[in-house]
């Protein structure tokens, strides 16, 4: 049997592609506690802005070939890029598309998306150009901030750290990445921003995003979940 790693699958899908202007992205979610192999440059942008930094979105999953979604007639069939949900339950179906989507001429497949989301108790998101553009500066902080998750994703003293940051998080409510390493200078300091990177996907710290992010400078600041 082949050993089926997100890995090998990242491999296929590269030799089984066309020539394509479209990037394979293999990243790791905290969120999900996995991998994932994403097919565009716009669906990265679309899981860093919308799904993995997003305290609204409690869990997401990326349908599989065989999770297709119709009417009670057989007839029309539809895969959302994503199905997500929020934080108030309910289910999300996520379609991104690249450039700019005219929703008055939108196409048949968004029309009958829209139709299926509704029957089957789901909000209809479409994602295109016009909601990533005011945000394409956050895009490349992120990626850098999600490298320490790739750090110290198999490292158990992070978990420990979690929560010596957390326990900080809630003393303080505020402060800077530097602040933050200067209060704890025995603790490695990719441990401690990694726990702090973790505790901003679990929607408990806001993190303030510049196009130089992350620096000792980049402010943070404990989060109401309510």
């Amino acid at each position: 049997m082949p050993n089926k790693t997100p890995e090998n699958a990242f491999l296929a899908r590269i030799r089984s592609r066309r020539s394509s202007r479209s990037y394979l992205w293999l990243v790791y979610s905290h969120k999900l506690r996995s991998d994932l192999i994403l097919e565009s440059n716009q669906e990265l942008a679309h899981w860093l802005l919308n799904l993995e930094f997003d305290p609204h979105i409690v869990d997401f999953w990326i349908p599989g070939v065989d999770e297709i979604y119709g009417d009670q007639f057989g007839g029309r069939r539809t895969r959302p890029d994503v199905v997500a949900k929020n934080s108030d339950g309910v289910l999300e179906w996520h379609e991104v598309k690249a450039g700019h989507v005219d929703e008055v001429n939108s196409s048949e497949q968004i029309k009958i998306q829209r139709e299926l989301a509704a029957n089957n108790s789901a909000l209809y998101r479409l994602f295109d150009e016009s909601t990533r553009v005011a945000r394409h500066y956050e895009l490349l902080p992120r990626l850098r901030l999600m490298q320490f998750i790739a750090v110290g994703r198999n490292q158990p003293l992070v978990d420990h750290v979690r929560k010596t940051v957390l326990d900080y998080v809630n003393q303080v409510q505020a402060g800077t990445f530097g602040g933050l390493l200067q209060t704890y200078p025995t603790l490695a300091s990719t441990h401690l921003i990694c726990a702090l990177v973790r505790l901003t996907i679990e929607g408990l710290v806001t993190v303030e995003i510049e196009e130089s992010t992350p620096t000792r400078h980049t402010a943070w600041s404990r989060r109401d979940p309510s």
